[in-house]
């Protein structure tokens, strides 16, 4: 498993786990009806969630060395996809929000912000999986 290999199973490890914990965190709220708009809650949640953004900032940093043609055409295709990915996401969430929309059609700003968030985290997943099949197609370490 090479440099690449690496970073991508970290990436996709960080987004899944985020995805699932504001899954839960989401339920958590919704059930026990707290109120996320107070402002201390939510700077406080705000500062949670850049935690993994840094983290992804962190491994794509540290782990950006030159790598060879077929990695980078890996990372081009798999980018893409987590491209539509996220795009698919962005459209299948909105359209929900909108089923939710209240008796005035609008939603809260810092739900759109929450989806935008999500949407980077799905990008990151489905880059992530498409990365790791396109390594999966070839040999130990990528030879055929």
């Amino acid at each position: 498993m090479n440099k690449a290999q690496k970073r991508t199973w970290l990436c996709f490890a960080i987004s899944l786990a985020t995805i699932l914990i504001a899954a839960i965190v989401t339920a958590f709220i919704r059930i026990n009806q707290i109120d996320l708009y107070e402002a201390t809650t939510f700077r406080l949640c705000g500062l949670f969630m850049t935690i993994p953004l840094i983290l992804i900032v962190i491994i794509q940093w540290r782990w950006k060395k030159v790598y060879d043609e077929r990695d980078k055409q890996i990372d081009t295709k798999a980018i893409f996809i987590g491209s539509v990915g996220a795009f698919i996401f962005l459209a299948g969430a909105g359209g929900f929000y909108v089923l939710l929309a209240g008796r005035m059609g609008s939603i809260r700003a810092s739900l759109i912000i929450t989806l935008v968030y999500l949407a980077c985290f799905v990008w990151i997943l489905v880059s992530s999986v498409a990365a790791l099949i396109q390594y999966g197609w070839g040999g130990k370490d990528g030879e055929k």
